[in-house]
């Protein structure tokens, strides 16, 4: 009987997926058929990656069961995505973290960046990728500024609604003065310089009658 050393009938190799990057260990095996030559699965070399964290590695040479790799750093950031796409149905290690990355980058900085569905022609999401959102222009600044000030604005005319029902007791010259003040605050837009600088009106004091 023939008493074999695992030792010496397995090896470890590593594998690559189908774009050469690096994706898990196997084990070739000796064959019985020709001693001192290995079964080598495919797409495998006998050379480990240097497995350093937050770094892709990537085949040298395919189909060289003794290639080195190229290691390659993650992506940084949102616009290291701009223009990449990551294949959608594709589940290798490499494209999952790339997907987890892309995610974050873009939910830490929405302001500049959007995560964007690439479809083809019938519809079909075939990939994801990151596009740049426009910085705005001038007048979107202004009108995002308008809104602003037109917000706080409406604001502040529902925290006097009360005092103009008609039937809150105030006495007239105080109710005259919060109707000037109401009034200011709707005239805001006309100022000049509205919406960059603005003179917000001063709100008036009034006094609760008794009867």
């Amino acid at each position: 009987m023939t008493i074999t050393n695992v030792e010496n009938s397995v090896r470890t190799v590593y594998s690559y997926d189908e774009d050469g990057w690096f994706s898990d260990t196997h084990i070739a095996q000796v064959n019985p058929r020709a001693p001192g030559q290995w079964l080598m699965p495919a797409r495998v070399t006998t050379v480990k990656p240097a497995l350093i964290p937050k770094v892709f590695y990537k085949i040298r040479e395919e189909n060289n069961p003794n290639s080195e790799w190229d290691a390659v750093p993650y992506p940084s950031s949102a616009e290291d995505f701009v223009g990449v796409q990551i294949p959608h149905q594709s589940r290798s290690m490499r494209n999952n973290v790339l997907r987890t990355l892309l995610t974050s980058f873009v939910q830490a900085d929405p302001e500049h960046y959007r995560e964007v569905a690439v479809n083809d022609a019938e519809g079909n999401k075939v990939a994801t990728t990151v596009e740049k959102i426009p910085e705005p222009t001038p007048e979107e600044l202004k009108e995002r500024k308008a809104a602003e000030v037109r917000s706080q604005r409406d604001y502040l005319l529902t925290k006097t609604d009360f005092l103009v029902s008609g039937d809150y007791p105030i006495s007239d010259a105080d109710l005259a003065a919060v109707k000037t003040y109401r009034q200011a605050l709707r005239d805001m837009p006309e100022q000049t310089g509205f919406p960059e600088t603005v003179v917000w009106p001063e709100e008036p004091e009034y006094k609760v009658l008794h009867s």
